[in-house]
């Protein structure tokens, strides 16, 4: 029986990448015997760019080159970006699959996430490419509702940490040198981001 690959596909704005997503990475990783995990920089975020405007995909891109550089099995992925337009899981999951049909992928998402993944775009065909696998999260829990999704669940680290934080942070001139990688603090700074 020839082995296959196992890579886990961490999507998101990343708009700043931080410890926690690092965090989820390794647990997830570990427990789940990945071979690779893919920080797949979304290029528009369509559920999220109604609410807020985000950094341009080149920083967010370069901020998660620079947070897993230390890694061997982390990439970043510029999958979403090169395709352009809106951002939808189930076609970069598709692209993945064509690209590498060797590879078993399982899709990570917290289970903040899983309460929402049926408002997705064609959130019924992600199990078709993936399987996905739940990182608990303080105060969220997962719905009977969403049992139409076959989710394996794990635990994650207790981490309080959000971008959104961050970018509160650095605009009150805040230190955030412990939520995110000293790479990506220095990077914030020189490009002069969320200021």
């Amino acid at each position: 029986m020839t082995y296959k690959r196992k890579v886990g596909v961490l999507g998101g704005s990343f708009d700043p990448p931080h410890f926690g997503h690092l965090g989820i990475a390794e647990h997830v990783a570990n427990s789940r015997q990945l071979d690779e995990i893919l920080f797949v920089v979304s290029h528009i975020q369509w559920q999220k760019t109604a609410v807020r405007a985000m950094v341009d995909s080149y920083h967010r891109l370069a901020m998660v080159d620079l947070m897993v550089s230390d890694d061997k099995r982390f990439l970043a992925s510029s999958i979403e970006i090169e395709h352009g337009g809106d951002s939808v899981t189930v076609e970069t999951l598709e692209s993945l699959r064509t690209l590498d049909p060797t590879a078993d992928y399982e899709l990570i998402i917290g289970s903040d996430i899983a309460s929402r993944l049926s408002t997705w775009r064609r959130s019924e065909d992600l199990e078709k490419f993936a399987e996905i696998v739940v990182v608990a999260r303080p105060g969220f829990k997962i719905e009977r509702s969403h049992e139409s999704f076959n989710f394996v669940t794990v635990g994650g680290p207790n981490l309080d940490i959000s971008s959104e934080k961050i970018r509160m942070a650095v605009n009150q001139g805040v230190p955030i040198g412990h939520l995110v990688p000293k790479k990506v603090e220095e990077y914030i700074r020189q490009e002069g981001l969320y200021r």
